[in-house]
């Protein structure tokens, strides 16, 4: 049995948890820590039906998620660097503001903000990554000092080995809030008081970092991912494998991949995509992507995928949800921060429904399995609205499998469009 059949029949949701764990009992380990790297990526391609090379596209050109992996990359990296020179360290991980704990000492790890920084001057983002979506909405969008790690230790290079550890009495603040930790911050490398400052840890002893961790061979499993984080492809799946960084794959990756498989189906019917700007119209960055039909008219589209907790599956009363709000912000009627669409966002929602769902809907409704991507093209006006708030869409979609039918993208829907 290939490893497609083995999660055609046993594959339920497709989360990163999930695929550990099958992808483990199909190669005979274990944990999913003991799978090889290789077999690490081939279970996340048959997971989504998509090729090494497409995966490796969306982390190489995708800042949102190339910036996720590469932060979480670099925590196993310094994890690494601890346990090889014997110095007690442990992986917290999670939704916390700690990621690792040093001699018992709390730290937060941060990457750089490239576009930040210069020749002498290293930059930070340190927001939160959920809740609010800026300082306009909420001081939440920052953290809170009390709340934050005692120390952050930020990467500044890793050839060589430099990082800045700074304590957290004295990380930048909100200008007119000193409670908060400004984001992004900027930090001087000129003076060297915080690069490699290891013994504010409790560490006063030469550390060794092999170059080996972080040097890439010719054969790399993500040769553009690689190249684009400067780390090994198996710190890249190792940090998307962990379980505490669930949200790499399970609210991340798999979005760029949808709409990635998308993109593709498009590409092999030759149909052009248009950047939504095109249309002249306001709020574009409210949708994924513009279409031209043969009439000439741009129609824009917005891409969702499907929320597994609404989901039922139980033959004809199977039912969708398809979660159709913005990811930050909140449920009311402002014009920039609320998570709610405006009906006048866009004409249509492509509602991506993963190969895990569609093969278990298949099966119940159709009594066929189908382990493949499934999509379908539904208008704006035939989505449920807000009860509130009748000028936005609301926050989900309840729609029976059955009625969703008559809106499946296939070749005659493909013809339509230029």
């Amino acid at each position: 049995m290939t490893i497609n059949d083995f999660f055609s029949t046993h594959m339920t949701t497709g989360r990163i948890q999930e695929i550990g764990l099958l992808s483990s009992s199909y190669y005979g380990v274990q944990t999913p820590s003991k799978l090889s790297a290789a077999q690490k990526l081939d279970a996340l391609c048959n997971a989504l039906a998509i090729d090494v090379s497409s995966l490796d596209d969306i982390m190489a050109n995708s800042p949102e998620v190339q910036r996720t992996v590469k932060g979480h990359a670099f925590e196993i990296i310094f994890e690494k660097m601890m346990n090889d020179n014997n110095v007690s360290c442990q992986d917290i991980g999670g939704d916390s503001g700690v990621d690792l704990v040093v001699n018992n000492i709390p730290l937060q790890l941060k990457t750089p903000f490239v576009n930040g920084c210069s020749k002498d001057i290293i930059s930070y983002k340190t927001h939160k990554t959920h809740g609010a979506k800026s300082e306009q909405e909420s001081m939440d969008y920052y953290h809170k000092i009390s709340d934050f790690a005692d120390f952050l230790v930020g990467l500044v290079s890793y050839e060589p080995f430099r990082v800045v550890i700074i304590p957290k009495e004295e990380l930048p603040r909100v200008p007119d809030n000193s409670d908060y930790i400004i984001s992004p911050m900027y930090i001087s490398l000129t003076s060297g008081n915080y690069i490699n400052a290891f013994h504010n840890l409790g560490i006063n002893k030469p550390l060794y970092f092999s170059t080996e961790i972080t040097s890439l061979s010719t054969d790399e499993l993500l040769p553009k991912s690689s190249a684009a984080m400067g780390v090994k492809s198996e710190y890249i799946l190792e940090a998307i494998y962990r379980v505490e960084n669930f949200r790499i794959w399970d609210m991340n990756m798999r979005g760029f991949i949808r709409e990635r498989t998308l993109h593709n189906i498009f590409s092999d019917e030759n149909i052009s995509l248009f950047p939504p700007t095109i249309t002249g119209l306001d709020r574009p960055e409210k949708s994924d992507l513009v279409l031209k039909n043969k009439s000439n008219n741009f129609i824009r589209f917005q891409v969702k995928g499907l929320t597994y907790s609404g989901c039922v599956f139980d033959g004809h009363l199977s039912r969708i949800d398809c979660e159709t709000q913005l990811s930050r912000g909140r449920v009311n009627d402002h014009p920039t921060q609320s998570r709610l669409y405006m009906t006048s966002d866009f004409e249509y929602v492509i509602m991506a429904v993963d190969p895990s769902y569609t093969n278990r809907f298949s099966v119940e409704f159709f009594n066929t399995p189908e382990y493949q991507w499934s999509f379908y093209c539904v208008p704006t006006c035939a989505l449920s609205t807000h009860p509130k708030y009748p000028n936005r869409i609301s926050s989900h979609q309840y729609i029976l499998y059955k009625d969703i039918q008559q809106y499946r993208i296939n070749h005659a829907w493909l013809d339509q469009w230029m």
